[in-house]
């Protein structure tokens, strides 16, 4: 019997959520909202990922390059408007 390798469509090319979280995460009023915006999409992505079989120790890297995604949405957007 072999060991199988899950392998998941990479959440930094999920172009749409990260798009959506961008923009949600930037309109948010108190630096409170974001905290608690930020921990419920983290704790989405990390059930997302464990439920596909994801081991643990795997899911922090991919959860990690979705927020970078995310923020560097966010740069782009800010030095579009500038």
């Amino acid at each position: 019997m072999t060991d199988a390798q899950i392998i998941v469509f990479p959440l930094t090319r999920r172009v749409g959520k990260i798009r959506t979280v961008a923009a949600t995460l930037s309109g948010m009023k108190t630096d409170k909202m974001a905290r608690a915006y930020r921990l419920q999409i983290t704790t989405g992505l990390l059930n997302h990922l464990g439920n596909l079989g994801v081991a643990p120790i795997d899911q922090n890297e991919p959860v990690f390059e979705f927020w970078r995604a995310v923020f560097d949405e966010i740069s782009r957007n800010i030095e579009g408007a500038a």
